[in-house]
């Protein structure tokens, strides 16, 4: 079972192309934008050159990001990263000459290049040619920035989700906003035996691992990660999406099948399979953009606190999954599940006491 294809690996590959055609976009988008602030207009001919030229090299640079350098970067020092990273980048732009070369080898009129005061240039066949001088470093210069923006555009993207930076960047966020949300609280048990069982490095290690493999799972059930703290991650849903199809629940059993498949792994690298716990609870909270020096997108509200609290219970109540009675009568009660009332409990930090139930698969 531990060599059987992930159920989830399709929605992952789905989600990495998709970074990379927006990305390729993003690049093709950029390419039109220098040309014409270099112009002042645009021409048939330089609307060829983003789409010709730009798509294939903005493909080369998005799958440079999405699917190169997250592994080189985790195998080798910084010096021989930054030495690869750029060699990769250098083959992206004799790229772009060798494709200006095939696909404007016989245009004869177009000035982009003496536009620029390019050392006698007058069309993209002499640049394929002799690529040499002022256009020369033009042409670099601009490649590099669109590399660049394009590098920065995708960590910022890993960094806060695709969802939540589409939002940022429509100003969403720059004001409190009251938004409907489900969050999933998991974390992995026994993790102060674990350390010290594994040491610093290793435990940091099987933590990265554990999380890595939390990936497919989410993006497969359209979960967000919201965050990581410590051993912890907080996975959230808007209201309607989460709740359809009982996502919010599959997304956590999903889980433990993807850390199931990875058993023999974990047991051949750390002698310890990663065991972990889970609480669910959704609600009214507040989203908003905060910080000066290091800005950062967060909830605030009761309900996240309501949430740690009902994970912490897990131990307690003997239970992989616990969640609200609200959350509960929410959701499509859907087949393969089985739900049991758990009683009413107080909650650390919370006056009165809250309905629990479980959750496990039949």
């Amino acid at each position: 079972m531990a060599n059987s294809p992930s159920p989830w690996q399709r929605p992952l590959q789905r989600f990495y192309w998709h970074s990379v055609l927006a990305l390729t976009a993003f690049f093709v988008l950029g390419t039109l934008l220098l040309v014409l602030l270099v112009r002042g207009k645009l021409s048939v001919l330089d609307a060829r050159l983003a789409l010709e030229v730009g798509g294939p090299v903005g493909l080369l640079v998005a799958g440079l990001e999405v699917y190169v350098y997250p592994q080189l970067f985790a195998r080798v020092r910084l010096v021989a990263r930054l030495g690869l990273g750029m060699l990769l980048y250098l083959a992206g732009f004799w790229l772009m000459l060798f494709l200006i070369r095939r696909i404007f080898g016989h245009a004869v009129d177009n000035n982009l290049l003496a536009a620029l005061d390019a050392e006698g240039f007058q069309s993209w066949r002499s640049l394929a040619i002799r690529p040499e001088g002022t256009a020369f470093v033009r042409l670099l210069t601009g490649y590099g920035i669109l590399s660049l923006f394009t590098s920065l555009l995708y960590q910022l993207s890993n960094k806060i989700g695709q969802p939540a930076l589409l939002r940022l960047f429509l100003g969403r966020y720059h004001h409190p906003v009251a938004e409907q949300r489900i969050f999933l609280f998991v974390d992995v048990k026994g993790s102060t035996s674990l350390a010290e069982q594994l040491g610093n490095e290793r435990y940091s290690q099987f933590i990265r691992d554990f999380f890595f493999d939390m990936g497919a799972p989410i993006v497969a059930h359209r979960g967000e990660i919201y965050q990581y703290v410590g051993d912890e991650v907080v996975v959230t849903w808007e209201w309607q999406p989460g709740i359809a199809q009982a996502r919010c629940v599959r997304c956590f059993f999903a889980m433990q099948q993807a850390i199931d498949r990875r058993r023999d792994y974990y047991l051949r690298t750390y002698g310890a399979v990663p065991a972990f716990k889970a609480g669910l609870h959704g609600g009214t909270v507040m989203a908003t953009q905060v910080g000066a020096i290091k800005t950062e997108l967060v909830f605030h509200g009761d309900v996240l606190n309501t949430t740690a609290r009902i994970e912490a219970q897990c131990n307690a109540l003997n239970s992989r999954l616990l969640l609200s009675a609200a959350l509960y009568e929410a959701l499509p009660q859907p087949a393969g599940f089985q739900f049991r009332a758990m009683g009413a409990f107080p909650l650390r930090g919370k006056a009165g006491t809250m309905a629990l139930y479980s959750a496990e698969t039949r």
